[in-house]
Formats: structure tokens, C-alpha cells, sequence
């Protein structure tokens, strides 16, 4: 049977993988152990991992050096529950639980990602995360980086795409020499939280480095979150009197839809349990209040009597738990007809004493310190929020007559009662801005207690970029491409909207405010030879100066002519009077067959195209009219005049007529090893 994996991560980098197929698993330095770690640090015996059909637990078998649960250490031979995902230390090594249904429920034992990307001086290769993971758990992936360049030079490491506090990297940079690799954990951790919506959430590990920063390799991955089962129920009142409303009190903890079916029983069949609703569906976080009447089934004679019934949740989700509160309902015996004419003259005294206890108590009251309503915890899910994200708040108050919650901001101030048997609220601001959002409890007219919270509301905003007429930038043309943009929350400001749009390659603003809240717009671009993206940020400012930015990319790609004729001569300048700095270059030049380069510029005529013609970056002109070149406008390169000029020829005092020189009369010598350089990347 398999019970789950066991990842093992040494100090030196490696990762380790067992599959735990028995019930009981030893782990520990002897060769006896079903794991054998053989390193310092790790006792001969040193953890046992126990299975059966619903747990797993982990045990120190009284090692030396003790076995550390997420930070914490365990007693010795004291059996640890595992939920999956638990960091595990033993001496200098840590281990990962993977549990089998954290394994399985993708349909598949393992989700294999691996991702090799290259700039010119690195290599990234991400591995992982190779598993759903459910939200409190954890799961891992591994980024190498390696140093192809031939300098040392320093790395940086960023994830993007996923929500705060979901991720955290060991090494967020590193240095390496030439010819180095250097290796990062990242680890994932969603919060236990009904927001925490399962499915698939791509993500993307940046790695940039210090010598190139324009440069980024970009390794995408995604995140499987599982679905997970929290169910709350309480009963307004444990114990019921004849006539007593029922109210039963749901709560769905997890993240996922929860379809619920409620009934109501008792031992002995003598009460009648009945519910407003027997089918409830409940959303992640959501809480609802059912409500019901509990009565005898036949009038009893004699003393009132207890009974007890329970209420029953079952769930119709893949998790299929059971869950039931009990309560109690006292059912009161009927009375003889003449009983009632006989205590009477009792019941009026009875009545008459009431009345003045209570004008006692009442007096007592007036002089006693009125009730004061108490708020224990008040939290929001989130301080900082993008325009149509909800967020919710959550208390704990007592004593409290009504709630009410005030929330201030925007230039207007919104009231909302609320009932004082929930302890949880769900806001949807409208406008960006900083918001206060208070919590006032009140008992009575005087007594009132509040508490706050600080919410910032940033505008939402989305930034697409499109080529014009290509999928992609090339370097040294003059291109186009088009912006566009959604915002939603943005300031109003003389006319338009405090929108604007930076890159790096711009002086100044590309976009200038004021901007409409939806547009599109094209702007003319460039590349040089040193960029390997083009970048553009959208920046907005909503109400209040909160804002916020999108960044986006479009590839760079490099140039292509290829030989359409025969031979091509390079020469030292635009014309065929310059010299020839390399030997005819044949068709088959290349070493991928055909010959190609990829130009820098052109001369102000248009019919040469200045190259590069080998590694040192010599550059040579080669006639436009040789080449065809596939995936760009020659007209639209950038113009040059940094070449040599030929001097003006001096005429002779005799006129002579003119003989015709063989053009390799003129051509230097150079080696015949001599080839075109092929496009970088080709």
C-alpha cells in the first residue's frame, strides 16, 4: 500500500525521494534503518514514521540531537500527528511528508514540471513544485542557476503571480563565479483560509542578473491547490424550552462550495425535530443560520421532563464527514382541568410578589454600573486591497445590544447594522482610496465600545502590448506597437484620469496623464542591440494618492537577412568601391546551411546593410539586393554614416584610357578560415 513520500534535502544541495510503501518506516545512520541518512549529526536510530488507513505520525526514537517539527521539538518516543507538508530536522538534514491524497487527487501520483531557459552568460533551470498542495501544507521546487558567462557575477531571484505570504526562497541571491551553479529552495505554503480558492495558479520564478538587469529569464510553473473541508455548527441555545425557536448555526471553513443535508433525532423517537431548510449549500467562508421548531410527539400527564435530540450535518462534498451538536428540550407535563381553579388564588399572589420583586430590581438597577459590551478580537483579511476584491471582517464582541460597523472613506461614510449572533462581515468598496472601517458595539443608550481598521483600495489595472505587424520586436528596426489598457479606480485629473506609462527606454513619461480609463494607443520603438525585452509599466493614482502599476514585456529578437545569390562579398563600406574584408562568402557558408547575418544598421540610401561579421564585433556592408531578409523591413534599420568616406580620385594631367582591374587585384588577404558570424540564438 502507498502511504506517501519522503523528500530528504541535504546541505549540499541534493534531493532525495523515497516512496513509503511499509507501515512502519526507521530513518537514521545504520544500514538496519528502511532510510539510511549516513552523515553526522543523525543518531543510528533516529525517527520512525508510522502509517495506517487515516494517520500518519512521526516518532524520536530518543536520538541525540532530537528531531525539530516546524521549529519545535519533539519528546522522545511521544507519536506526532502529521498533516502533510511538516518541515522535519534532523542534524543538518530537512524533510518533507508528502501524504497520499495530497499525491493523488491531481489524478496522479506526481506533477512533473521542469522548465531550462538561457541568457547569454546564465542558466536557469526550475524543477517543480511536483505536487498539489493542499492550503497549510507544503510543497517545494528547485531553481538552479549557472554561471556560462566567463566573470563572476551576482543573481537575483523574485516570484510573481502569487499571493503574499504563499512563498518564501532561501536564497533570494546569489554570486557565482564563471562556470559556477547555484541552487534555491523555493517553498509554498497557501494560507489555511477559505480565500484560499483551489485550482491551478500559474507563476512565474524570475531570475535577473546584476551585469545584464534589463535582462530577465522568466521560468513559468503553476501551483495546484487542493480543495480542503472546515465545517462549523453551534446551536443558538443548548437548551430549549416548550414553544423555543430552534436555530442552528453554519459555518463553511474551507474552500470549496460545501452542500450540506441537515436532519434532526433523538433517542426514543419522542420528539418531532423539524428544520426551515434540510438541504443547505454553503460558499467558501459563507455563514448561514437555519432555524427550526423541536416538540413532543404526544401531551405527557404528570412533571415536565428533558429530552435530548442532537442535530445532524452530513456533507455531500468528496469529504463525506458527519457532524451533529446536541441539545436538550424540556417538555412540560399537562395539567388536570381543575388543577387551574385551585391555585388561582395562588397564581395572583404569585403575580403580585413578581410584580414587586420587580419594581426591586428595577430600582436596584438604576443605581447599579450599566452593562459594557466588550470586543475581544477585530481583524481584517487584508489592509491593502485592488479595486473589486472583497474583504472581510471578522470579531469577537460580548455583551453587545447591536452591532454596528462605519465605514469612513471616499468623502462619505456607509452604516451597516448588523446582527449580534455573526461575528464576521464581507465589504465591497466601490472607489479607491484609504478607508476606517469601525466596529461599534453598544449595550443601551451609553455604553459603547468600538474598535478600527485601516483599509487602502488601490485601482485595478490591466496593460496588453501588441506588435505591429509581427509577434515580436527586433533590434535596431524601428517598430510600432500598441498599447492597451483597463483601469478601473483612477483619479479624475484636468479631464481625464491620473493614468500614465513608463519604460526604461523612454526619457520622460511614455504615456502622459491625463489618460481615459480604457484606451489604446501606439508609440514608436527601437530596440538597441543590448536588450533582450522591452519593457512598459502602467502606473495609475486612485483617491487619497493610493496607486498602483502593471508591468508588462514583448521579446526582443534579432534581425535576419539570408544569401539569395551565389556569392556576397563583405567590404569595408557602403559601395563596390570599398574593399573586400573577407573572401566571397558562398551560399553554404553557415553552419546551418544557409548564410545568414543579422544587420545593425543600413546607409542612408538603403541598398547596404552594415553586419557583424565575426566574434570580436567587426563590422562589414554587405548589398541589400544579396540578401533576403525574413522577419523585418530593411527600409525600417537604422540609419548610419559612421564608415569610412573614399577619397576623391585625382585626375591624371594625361588622359589614358581605362583599363579594367580583376577585383581580387584589390581585395587584402585574409585567411580563408574567415566565416559570416550567424544570428545570435540561430
Amino acid at each position: 500500500m502507498f502511504y506517501g513520500r519522503i523528500d530528504v534535502y541535504w546541505p549540499s544541495g541534493p534531493i532525495e525521494s523515497y516512496r513509503l510503501n511499509k507501515t512502519a518506516v526507521a530513518v537514521g545512520r545504520s544500514t538496519g534503518n528502511d532510510i539510511v541518512l549516513d552523515t553526522t549529526g543523525i543518531s543510528r536510530y533516529h525517527i520512525k514514521f508510522t502509517f495506517n488507513e487515516h494517520q500518519a505520525r512521526l516518532e524520536d526514537l530518543d536520538s541525540a540531537n532530537g528531531t525539530y517539527v516546524d521549529g519545535v521539538r519533539l519528546p522522545p518516543h511521544e507519536p506526532y500527528v502529521l498533516r502533510g507538508g511538516e518541515e522535519i530536522q534532523i542534524g543538518d538534514i530537512r524533510l518533507i511528508y508528502h501524504p497520499p491524497a495530497a499525491l493523488d487527487s491531481s489524478g496522479a501520483e506526481e506533477i512533473t514540471q521542469r522548465v531550462v531557459l538561457a541568457r547569454t552568460t546564465y542558466r536557469v533551470a526550475l524543477e517543480g513544485p511536483d505536487m498539489a498542495v493542499a492550503p497549510g501544507a507544503h510543497v517545494q521546487a528547485v531553481l538552479k542557476v549557472e554561471n556560462i558567462g566567463e566573470e563572476t557575477d551576482r543573481y537575483f531571484i523574485e516570484i510573481d503571480g502569487l499571493p503574499k505570504g504563499w512563498v518564501r526562497v532561501d536564497r533570494a541571491e546569489m554570486e557565482l563565479s564563471a562556470g559556477e551553479m547555484g541552487q534555491a529552495v523555493v517553498s509554498f505554503k497557501p494560507l489555511r483560509r477559505s480565500e484560499t480558492r483551489p485550482g491551478d495558479y500559474p507563476f512565474v520564478v524570475r531570475v535577473r542578473a546584476k551585469s545584464t538587469p534589463a535582462e530577465t529569464v522568466d521560468a513559468p510553473a503553476v501551483l495546484a491547490v487542493l480543495p480542503f473541508s472546515g465545517f462549523g455548527m453551534a446551536l443558538g441555545s443548548e437548551r430549549l424550552l416548550n414553544g423555543e425557536r430552534l436555530k442552528v448555526f453554519l459555518h463553511n471553513q474551507g474552500n470549496a462550495p460545501l452542500p450540506i443535508d441537515l436532519s434532526g433525532a433523538d433517542r426514543g423517537n419522542a420528539l418531532v425535530v423539524e428544520l426551515s431548510a434540510a438541504h443547505v449549500a454553503l460558499m467558501p467562508g459563507e455563514r448561514q443560520t437555519v432555524t427550526g421548531t423541536v416538540c413532543g410527539r404526544r401531551r405527557l400527564f404528570g412533571a415536565s421532563s428533558v429530552r435530548e435530540f442532537a442535530v445532524i450535518a452530513r456533507s455531500r462534498d468528496p469529504s463525506g464527514f458527519t457532524a451533529s451538536v446536541p441539545g436538550t428540550y424540556v417538555e412540560r407535563g399537562a395539567l388536570p382541568g381543575w388543577l387551574p381553579v385551585l391555585l388561582l388564588p395562588l397564581v395572583v399572589i404569585g403575580a403580585l410578589a413578581a410584580v414587586m420583586v420587580a419594581l426591586f430590581v428595577l430600582d436596584r438597577a438604576d443605581d447599579e454600573t450599566p452593562v459594557q459590551p466588550v470586543i475581544s478580537a477585530y481583524t481584517v483579511s487584508a489592509n491593502e486591497i485592488v479595486l473589486g476584491e472583497a474583504v472581510t471582517v471578522t470579531w469577537a464582541a460580548a455583551d453587545a445590544e447591536s452591532l454596528l460597523l462605519r465605514v469612513t472613506g471616499a468623502g462619505e461614510e456607509q452604516r451597516i447594522a448588523l446582527p449580534t449572533d455573526v461575528s464576521a462581515y464581507t465589504l465591497a468598496l466601490e472607489s479607491s482610496g484609504r478607508y476606517t472601517v469601525t466596529l461599534e458595539a453598544r449595550h443601551g443608550e451609553e455604553s459603547v465600545v468600538s474598535a478600527a481598521a485601516e483599509i487602502s483600495v488601490r485601482p485595478a489595472v490591466a496593460l496588453a502590448i501588441e506588435v505591429v505587424g509581427g509577434a515580436e520586436l527586433v533590434r535596431h528596426v524601428a517598430q510600432e506597437v500598441q498599447l492597451t489598457w483597463t483601469v478601473s479606480g483612477a483619479q479624475p485629473y484636468e479631464g481625464g484620469y491620473l493614468i500614465w506609462a513608463t519604460s526604461p527606454d523612454v526619457a520622460g513619461n511614455l504615456l502622459v496623464a491625463p489618460m481615459p480609463l480604457n484606451g489604446q494607443q501606439r508609440v514608436a520603438v527601437t530596440p538597441d542591440g543590448n536588450q533582450a525585452e522591452w519593457l512598459v509599466t502602467l502606473h495609475a493614482q486612485g483617491h487619497d494618492g493610493v496607486s498602483t502599476s502593471v508591468t508588462q514585456k514583448v521579446p526582443i529578437g534579432y534581425p535576419v537577412c539570408e544569401l539569395r545569390v551565389e556569392k556576397t562579398i563583405v567590404r569595408s563600406g557602403p559601395g563596390q568601391h570599398y574593399p573586400a574584408i573577407l573572401p566571397p562568402q558562398p551560399l553554404e557558408g553557415s553552419p546551418q546551411g544557409t548564410l545568414s547575418y543579422s544587420p545593425v544598421a543600413r546607409d542612408p540610401s538603403g541598398a547596404w546593410l552594415q553586419v557583424e561579421v565575426d566574434v570580436e564585433g567587426r563590422l562589414g556592408w554587405v548589398p541589400l539586393t544579396d540578401f533576403a531578409c525574413t522577419n523585418f523591413d530593411p527600409q525600417r534599420l537604422v540609419t548610419t554614416t559612421d564608415y569610412p568616406l573614399l577619397p576623391t580620385p585625382t585626375p591624371s594631367p594625361t588622359a589614358r584610357p581605362a583599363t579594367a582591374t580583376p577585383t581580387s587585384a584589390i581585395l587584402p588577404t585574409v585567411p580563408t578560415s574567415a566565416t559570416a558570424s550567424p544570428v545570435p540564438g540561430g
